[in-house]
């Protein structure tokens, strides 16, 4: 008996999602998790992978609708007021020309275009503030991994100022994003921007949660920068 070889697993497979805004649906590209692997992933967590290597995650992470042009991720919220809706329907939708698709395979070009469209549809209906810092979080990644670096650290300035407004109002649900977790990027995002000690500050939070036995992983991160920041900042005032 002659047996079939499977077809070939190809790296990106089709999601079918729903347009929060106008419930079109449509199908946005993703990675299959096999596929993804990175060179090495840096202590904000931002994984970074060869320049030759489509693979990566985070050229798919933001989903436009070809219909509307509403641009979101999996952290936006699941309902938008009316009035919200207009004001994407006269910024973004009335704007959008006829070729304007990103469900087909992405380069760098045209991720940086999405996520830039996420953020303006994310200020436009006011998006809370925690799905707005991993958006920023991410896009700074991005430009991490093409080598530019003013870009990459002002949205990683941006990520950390929605970070700290997401935990001041309590913006965030403690089962998918934890507190210490954020406490611990805001103090990482501080040191990578120079603000040593705004950095050690959150670092101490950190260490001095009420659930840090139950994460120890940021706990123990937090520690080797928060001593890491000491030495950058011994370093620069020398």
């Amino acid at each position: 008996m002659i047996k079939n070889n499977p077809p070939k697993l190809e790296p990106l497979y089709d999601k079918k999602v729903q347009c929060i805004l106008c419930r079109h649906s449509f199908t946005t590209k993703k990675v299959r998790s096999r596929f993804v692997k990175p060179k090495q992933t840096d202590t904000d967590f931002g994984p970074l992978f060869a320049p030759e290597d489509g693979n990566n995650p985070l050229l798919y992470y933001v989903v436009i609708c070809p219909q509307c042009g509403y641009s979101f991720t999996q952290d936006f919220r699941k309902s938008i007021s009316g009035t919200a809706k207009q004001i994407i329907i006269d910024k973004i939708s009335s704007k959008k020309g006829e070729d304007f698709d990103y469900s087909a395979q992405r380069d760098f070009a045209i991720a940086e275009r999405a996520y830039k469209l996420a953020i303006y549809c994310g200020q436009l209906t006011k998006e809370k503030s925690i799905a707005l810092a991993k958006l920023c979080l991410r896009l700074g990644w991005l430009y991490r991994n093409v080598g530019n670096e003013s870009e990459e650290l002002r949205f990683l300035n941006f990520a950390a100022e929605e970070f700290e407004q997401a935990y001041i109002k309590s913006e965030f649900d403690p089962l998918n994003t934890p507190e210490i977790y954020i406490l611990y990027m805001i103090g990482e995002l501080k040191r990578r921007l120079g603000a040593h000690n705004e950095a050690v500050q959150y670092f101490s939070a950190v260490t001095e949660h009420q659930d840090r036995s139950r994460y120890t992983k940021y706990v123990n991160l937090a520690r080797k920068q928060w001593r890491l920041t000491a030495e950058e900042y011994r370093t620069h005032a020398e």
